[in-house]
Protein backbone atom coordinates (compact mmCIF):
# COMPACT_ATOMS: atom_id res chain seq x y z
CA UNK A 1 0.00 0.00 0.00
CA UNK A 2 3.28 2.38 0.90
CA UNK A 3 4.46 1.73 -2.30
CA UNK A 4 1.07 2.69 -4.28
CA UNK A 5 0.94 6.06 -2.46
CA UNK A 6 4.60 6.26 -3.50
CA UNK A 7 4.05 5.79 -7.17
CA UNK A 8 1.79 8.20 -7.03
CA UNK A 9 3.18 10.54 -5.65
CA UNK A 10 5.72 10.42 -8.44
CA UNK A 11 3.62 10.27 -10.78
CA UNK A 12 2.20 13.84 -9.73
CA UNK A 13 5.91 14.92 -9.26
CA UNK A 14 6.37 14.07 -12.85
CA UNK A 15 3.63 15.71 -14.29
CA UNK A 16 4.11 18.98 -12.54
CA UNK A 17 7.41 19.03 -13.74
CA UNK A 18 6.64 18.47 -17.55
CA UNK A 19 4.34 21.30 -16.95
CA UNK A 20 6.87 23.66 -16.08
CA UNK A 21 9.29 22.66 -18.96
CA UNK A 22 7.25 22.63 -21.29
CA UNK A 23 7.33 25.69 -24.05
CA UNK A 24 3.71 27.86 -23.95
CA UNK A 25 3.79 27.52 -27.49
CA UNK A 26 3.47 23.41 -26.90
CA UNK A 27 1.23 23.50 -24.33
CA UNK A 28 -1.41 26.49 -26.44
CA UNK A 29 -1.30 23.87 -29.05
CA UNK A 30 -3.25 21.94 -27.09
CA UNK A 31 -2.06 18.38 -28.11
CA UNK A 32 -4.02 16.38 -30.94
CA UNK A 33 -6.96 18.12 -31.42
CA UNK A 34 -5.14 21.53 -31.35
CA UNK A 35 -7.69 23.32 -29.00
CA UNK A 36 -8.13 27.01 -29.91
CA UNK A 37 -5.84 29.44 -28.30
CA UNK A 38 -6.99 32.92 -26.98
CA UNK A 39 -5.71 35.87 -28.93
CA UNK A 40 -6.88 39.72 -29.54
CA UNK A 41 -7.01 40.98 -33.21
CA UNK A 42 -7.25 44.47 -34.36
CA UNK A 43 -8.14 45.31 -37.60
CA UNK A 44 -5.54 46.59 -40.52
CA UNK A 45 -6.87 50.44 -40.54
CA UNK A 46 -6.41 53.20 -43.32
CA UNK A 47 -5.72 56.38 -41.61
CA UNK A 48 -4.00 59.73 -42.02
CA UNK A 49 -0.37 60.07 -40.77
CA UNK A 50 2.61 62.20 -41.21
CA UNK A 51 5.82 62.32 -40.26
CA UNK A 52 6.36 65.15 -37.33
CA UNK A 53 9.61 66.84 -36.62
CA UNK A 54 9.54 68.66 -33.23
CA UNK A 55 11.36 71.28 -32.12
CA UNK A 56 11.46 74.55 -29.28
CA UNK A 57 11.20 78.40 -30.73
CA UNK A 58 10.58 80.99 -29.78
CA UNK A 59 7.65 83.37 -30.60
CA UNK A 60 8.23 86.92 -32.27
CA UNK A 61 6.20 89.89 -33.12
CA UNK A 62 5.26 89.67 -36.41
CA UNK A 63 5.98 93.65 -36.46
CA UNK A 64 7.74 95.81 -33.97
CA UNK A 65 9.26 99.26 -33.12
CA UNK A 66 10.81 101.01 -30.48
CA UNK A 67 9.43 104.29 -31.30
CA UNK A 68 11.96 107.74 -30.63
CA UNK A 69 11.74 111.32 -31.27
CA UNK A 70 14.30 112.01 -34.54
CA UNK A 71 14.46 115.56 -33.15
CA UNK A 72 15.38 116.75 -29.45
CA UNK A 73 11.98 118.95 -28.39
CA UNK A 74 9.95 119.03 -25.55
CA UNK A 75 6.50 116.66 -25.93
CA UNK A 76 3.78 118.89 -25.75
CA UNK A 77 0.74 116.33 -26.09
CA UNK A 78 0.23 112.56 -25.46
CA UNK A 79 -2.49 110.45 -27.56
CA UNK A 80 -2.28 107.16 -26.09
CA UNK A 81 -2.51 105.06 -23.07
CA UNK A 82 0.06 101.64 -22.28
CA UNK A 83 -1.41 98.68 -24.09
CA UNK A 84 -3.81 100.71 -26.31
CA UNK A 85 -4.60 99.14 -29.67
CA UNK A 86 -3.68 101.81 -32.59
CA UNK A 87 -4.38 102.17 -36.50
CA UNK A 88 -1.83 103.25 -39.02
CA UNK A 89 -1.32 106.93 -39.07
CA UNK A 90 -2.79 107.67 -35.61
CA UNK A 91 -1.34 110.40 -33.87
CA UNK A 92 0.53 108.98 -30.68
CA UNK A 93 2.67 112.59 -29.46
CA UNK A 94 3.37 115.59 -30.09
CA UNK A 95 6.75 117.19 -29.97
CA UNK A 96 6.88 121.21 -30.01
CA UNK A 97 7.12 122.71 -33.16
CA UNK A 98 5.15 125.99 -32.67
CA UNK A 99 8.25 127.78 -34.25
CA UNK A 100 8.05 125.79 -37.87
CA UNK A 101 4.46 126.51 -38.12
CA UNK A 102 5.19 130.39 -37.89
CA UNK A 103 7.60 129.91 -40.37
CA UNK A 104 5.51 127.60 -42.42
CA UNK A 105 2.82 130.63 -42.73
CA UNK A 106 5.29 132.86 -43.57
CA UNK A 107 5.95 130.80 -46.31
CA UNK A 108 2.60 130.03 -47.90
CA UNK A 109 1.92 134.01 -47.52
CA UNK A 110 5.23 134.34 -49.53
CA UNK A 111 4.23 131.94 -52.22
CA UNK A 112 0.67 133.44 -52.83
CA UNK A 113 2.50 136.55 -53.45
CA UNK A 114 4.60 134.96 -55.97
CA UNK A 115 2.24 133.18 -57.77
CA UNK A 116 0.10 136.82 -58.06
CA UNK A 117 3.44 138.21 -59.52
CA UNK A 118 3.65 135.26 -61.84
CA UNK A 119 0.39 135.35 -63.02
CA UNK A 120 0.08 139.15 -64.06
CA UNK A 121 3.93 138.59 -65.57
CA UNK A 122 2.22 136.16 -68.07
CA UNK A 123 -0.14 138.28 -69.20
CA UNK A 124 2.17 141.27 -69.22
CA UNK A 125 4.56 138.67 -71.51
CA UNK A 126 1.75 138.01 -73.65
CA UNK A 127 1.41 141.73 -74.29
CA UNK A 128 4.82 142.39 -74.98
CA UNK A 129 5.03 144.69 -71.99
CA UNK A 130 7.39 142.06 -70.00
CA UNK A 131 10.28 140.01 -70.64
CA UNK A 132 10.59 135.95 -70.10
CA UNK A 133 13.48 136.43 -68.01
CA UNK A 134 11.60 138.12 -65.70
CA UNK A 135 8.86 136.01 -65.99
CA UNK A 136 11.11 132.53 -64.98
CA UNK A 137 12.38 134.58 -61.99
CA UNK A 138 9.00 135.05 -60.24
CA UNK A 139 8.37 131.12 -61.26
CA UNK A 140 11.63 129.89 -60.23
CA UNK A 141 10.66 131.75 -56.69
CA UNK A 142 7.41 130.22 -56.76
CA UNK A 143 9.02 126.53 -56.81
CA UNK A 144 11.70 127.61 -54.05
CA UNK A 145 8.74 128.80 -52.06
CA UNK A 146 7.00 125.71 -53.13
CA UNK A 147 10.67 123.58 -51.57
CA UNK A 148 10.46 125.63 -48.43
CA UNK A 149 6.96 124.95 -47.32
CA UNK A 150 7.79 121.13 -48.01
CA UNK A 151 10.60 121.23 -45.82
CA UNK A 152 8.75 123.01 -43.28
CA UNK A 153 6.04 120.31 -42.94
CA UNK A 154 8.33 117.98 -43.01
CA UNK A 155 10.02 119.15 -39.90
CA UNK A 156 6.54 119.16 -38.43
CA UNK A 157 6.06 115.52 -39.60
CA UNK A 158 8.87 114.73 -37.37
CA UNK A 159 7.74 116.29 -34.14
CA UNK A 160 4.38 114.50 -34.62
CA UNK A 161 4.65 110.60 -33.61
CA UNK A 162 2.15 108.68 -35.23
CA UNK A 163 1.55 105.02 -35.25
CA UNK A 164 3.51 103.01 -38.73
CA UNK A 165 1.23 100.55 -38.60
CA UNK A 166 -1.80 99.03 -36.97
CA UNK A 167 -0.88 97.27 -33.51
CA UNK A 168 -0.80 97.12 -30.05
CA UNK A 169 1.29 99.59 -27.89
CA UNK A 170 3.74 99.11 -24.90
CA UNK A 171 4.29 100.92 -21.81
CA UNK A 172 4.34 104.91 -22.13
CA UNK A 173 7.01 105.60 -20.94
CA UNK A 174 7.11 109.74 -21.31
CA UNK A 175 5.19 112.30 -19.15
CA UNK A 176 4.02 115.77 -21.05
CA UNK A 177 6.81 118.42 -20.65
CA UNK A 178 9.78 115.98 -20.87
CA UNK A 179 12.18 116.54 -23.40
CA UNK A 180 11.97 113.94 -26.01
CA UNK A 181 15.66 113.07 -27.84
CA UNK A 182 16.61 110.69 -30.41
CA UNK A 183 17.77 108.16 -27.73
CA UNK A 184 14.31 108.54 -25.10
CA UNK A 185 12.02 105.59 -26.25
CA UNK A 186 8.93 106.98 -26.19
CA UNK A 187 7.02 103.86 -26.17
CA UNK A 188 6.72 100.85 -28.22
CA UNK A 189 4.47 99.14 -30.78
CA UNK A 190 4.13 95.80 -32.13
CA UNK A 191 1.44 93.52 -34.15
CA UNK A 192 0.42 90.18 -32.63
CA UNK A 193 -2.25 89.30 -34.40
CA UNK A 194 -0.06 87.02 -36.37
CA UNK A 195 3.52 85.68 -34.98
CA UNK A 196 7.08 84.59 -36.48
CA UNK A 197 7.82 81.60 -35.20
CA UNK A 198 11.84 80.65 -35.32
CA UNK A 199 12.86 77.20 -34.06
CA UNK A 200 15.91 75.24 -35.55
CA UNK A 201 16.13 72.00 -36.81
CA UNK A 202 19.08 69.07 -36.45
CA UNK A 203 20.69 69.13 -40.58
CA UNK A 204 19.19 65.20 -41.01
CA UNK A 205 15.59 66.27 -41.45
CA UNK A 206 16.74 69.29 -43.89
CA UNK A 207 14.49 67.27 -46.39
CA UNK A 208 11.90 66.79 -44.54
CA UNK A 209 10.99 70.68 -44.11
CA UNK A 210 9.59 73.27 -46.63
CA UNK A 211 7.88 76.11 -46.96
CA UNK A 212 4.03 75.93 -46.59
CA UNK A 213 4.08 72.87 -44.43
CA UNK A 214 1.90 72.78 -41.41
CA UNK A 215 2.70 74.06 -38.34
CA UNK A 216 1.18 72.91 -34.56
CA UNK A 217 2.30 75.06 -31.41
CA UNK A 218 1.89 75.13 -28.05
CA UNK A 219 2.70 77.01 -24.94
CA UNK A 220 2.87 76.18 -21.52
CA UNK A 221 0.62 79.10 -20.85
CA UNK A 222 -2.03 77.28 -22.81
CA UNK A 223 -1.32 73.34 -22.58
CA UNK A 224 -4.80 72.36 -23.99
CA UNK A 225 -5.06 74.81 -27.40
CA UNK A 226 -3.08 74.09 -30.36
CA UNK A 227 -2.20 76.96 -32.15
CA UNK A 228 -1.92 76.26 -36.12
CA UNK A 229 0.21 78.06 -38.67
CA UNK A 230 2.79 77.13 -41.73
CA UNK A 231 6.42 77.30 -42.23
CA UNK A 232 7.28 80.36 -44.06
CA UNK A 233 11.21 80.09 -45.10
CA UNK A 234 14.08 77.84 -44.29
CA UNK A 235 17.05 79.05 -43.60
CA UNK A 236 20.08 78.98 -46.72
CA UNK A 237 22.84 77.65 -44.57
CA UNK A 238 23.12 75.07 -41.86
CA UNK A 239 25.20 76.51 -38.91
CA UNK A 240 28.29 75.02 -38.34
CA UNK A 241 28.78 74.89 -35.02
CA UNK A 242 25.81 73.38 -33.98
CA UNK A 243 24.97 71.54 -37.20
CA UNK A 244 21.14 72.71 -36.96
CA UNK A 245 19.54 75.44 -39.38
CA UNK A 246 16.03 78.00 -38.25
CA UNK A 247 13.18 77.57 -39.71
CA UNK A 248 10.43 80.36 -39.55
CA UNK A 249 7.32 80.07 -39.32
CA UNK A 250 4.12 82.10 -38.82
CA UNK A 251 1.05 81.40 -36.37
CA UNK A 252 -2.04 82.44 -36.20
CA UNK A 253 -3.00 84.74 -33.22
CA UNK A 254 -6.35 86.49 -33.98
CA UNK A 255 -7.26 86.91 -29.83
CA UNK A 256 -3.56 87.78 -28.70
CA UNK A 257 -3.66 84.34 -26.29
CA UNK A 258 -0.20 84.01 -27.54
CA UNK A 259 2.88 87.01 -26.67
CA UNK A 260 6.53 87.25 -28.15
CA UNK A 261 9.09 86.07 -26.37
CA UNK A 262 7.34 83.12 -25.85
CA UNK A 263 8.79 79.58 -25.54
CA UNK A 264 6.85 76.91 -27.77
CA UNK A 265 7.06 73.50 -28.47
CA UNK A 266 6.41 73.37 -31.78
CA UNK A 267 5.32 70.26 -34.14
CA UNK A 268 5.94 70.43 -38.03
CA UNK A 269 3.37 67.93 -39.89
CA UNK A 270 5.41 66.73 -42.63
CA UNK A 271 4.58 64.37 -45.49
CA UNK A 272 0.82 64.16 -45.07
CA UNK A 273 -0.46 60.80 -46.41
CA UNK A 274 -2.73 57.82 -46.02
CA UNK A 275 -1.35 54.71 -44.56
CA UNK A 276 -2.19 51.33 -43.46
CA UNK A 277 -1.44 51.23 -40.08
CA UNK A 278 -1.30 48.54 -37.23
CA UNK A 279 -0.89 48.57 -33.67
CA UNK A 280 2.96 48.09 -33.05
CA UNK A 281 2.52 45.30 -30.53
CA UNK A 282 1.05 43.24 -33.47
CA UNK A 283 4.75 42.59 -34.74
CA UNK A 284 6.69 39.59 -34.77
CA UNK A 285 10.62 40.37 -35.14
CA UNK A 286 12.80 37.57 -36.59
CA UNK A 287 16.19 37.63 -37.87
CA UNK A 288 15.96 41.22 -38.93
CA UNK A 289 12.20 40.94 -40.65
CA UNK A 290 9.05 42.00 -39.32
CA UNK A 291 6.27 39.90 -39.63
CA UNK A 292 2.81 39.51 -38.12
CA UNK A 293 -0.15 36.86 -37.88
CA UNK A 294 -3.35 37.79 -40.12
CA UNK A 295 -6.63 35.85 -38.55
CA UNK A 296 -8.08 33.79 -41.24
CA UNK A 297 -12.21 32.13 -41.24
CA UNK A 298 -12.48 28.61 -41.33
CA UNK A 299 -15.13 26.40 -41.39
CA UNK A 300 -14.67 25.17 -37.35
CA UNK A 301 -13.48 28.97 -36.59
CA UNK A 302 -10.59 30.62 -37.19
CA UNK A 303 -6.87 30.07 -37.55
CA UNK A 304 -3.58 32.73 -38.01
CA UNK A 305 -1.28 33.00 -40.97
CA UNK A 306 2.05 34.46 -39.97
CA UNK A 307 3.01 36.91 -42.77
CA UNK A 308 5.90 38.86 -43.66
CA UNK A 309 5.15 42.50 -43.45
CA UNK A 310 7.06 45.82 -44.86
CA UNK A 311 6.81 48.80 -42.21
CA UNK A 312 7.18 52.38 -42.30
CA UNK A 313 7.00 55.13 -39.93
CA UNK A 314 6.38 54.76 -35.89
CA UNK A 315 4.04 56.47 -34.05
CA UNK A 316 1.93 56.83 -30.63
CA UNK A 317 1.96 52.70 -30.24
CA UNK A 318 1.21 52.16 -34.47
CA UNK A 319 3.28 51.19 -36.99
CA UNK A 320 2.71 52.41 -40.69
CA UNK A 321 2.27 48.85 -43.43
CA UNK A 322 4.00 49.18 -46.42
CA UNK A 323 3.48 45.99 -47.77
CA UNK A 324 1.83 42.42 -46.80
CA UNK A 325 -1.47 43.55 -45.48
CA UNK A 326 -4.95 44.82 -46.77
CA UNK A 327 -7.20 47.10 -44.88
CA UNK A 328 -9.66 45.24 -43.16
CA UNK A 329 -7.82 42.39 -42.40
CA UNK A 330 -7.17 41.27 -38.60
CA UNK A 331 -3.89 40.96 -37.24
CA UNK A 332 -3.04 39.40 -33.75
CA UNK A 333 -2.11 42.11 -31.03
CA UNK A 334 -1.93 39.90 -27.65
CA UNK A 335 -0.90 36.18 -27.64
CA UNK A 336 1.34 36.05 -30.05
CA UNK A 337 4.31 34.49 -28.24
CA UNK A 338 1.68 31.27 -27.70
CA UNK A 339 1.12 30.48 -31.61
CA UNK A 340 2.25 29.16 -34.62
CA UNK A 341 1.26 29.33 -38.31
CA UNK A 342 -2.23 27.02 -38.92
CA UNK A 343 -2.52 27.32 -35.31
CA UNK A 344 -7.07 27.60 -34.49
CA UNK A 345 -7.73 30.77 -32.54
CA UNK A 346 -10.63 32.11 -30.25
CA UNK A 347 -10.21 35.38 -31.41
CA UNK A 348 -11.24 38.86 -29.44
CA UNK A 349 -11.33 41.92 -31.22
CA UNK A 350 -9.70 45.28 -29.49
CA UNK A 351 -12.58 47.00 -28.16
CA UNK A 352 -13.48 43.82 -26.02
CA UNK A 353 -16.40 42.06 -28.38
CA UNK A 354 -15.60 38.66 -29.22
CA UNK A 355 -15.52 38.12 -33.03
CA UNK A 356 -17.82 36.28 -34.84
Amino acid sequence: MKMIRAFGHLGATTALLLTLITPPTVLAQGGPDKAPVPVRAAPVALEQISNPVEALGTAKAWEFVSLRAGVTEHIIRIAFESGQRVKAGDVLVELSHGEELAELAGARATLQRYERDAKRLRGLVGRNLSTREQLEAVETQVAETRALIDGLQARIDDRIIRAPFDGQLGLRNISVGSLATPTTELTTIQEIDRLKLDFTVPERQLSAISGGMKIEAVSQAHPDRVFNGEVMIVEARVDPQTRAFTVRGRLDNPDGQLKPGMLLRVRIISNPREALTIPEAALVPLAGDQSVYVVKKTEGGHMVQRRQVQIGHRYRGKVEVLSGLSQGEQVVTRGTLHIRDGQPVSVQVENGAANQ
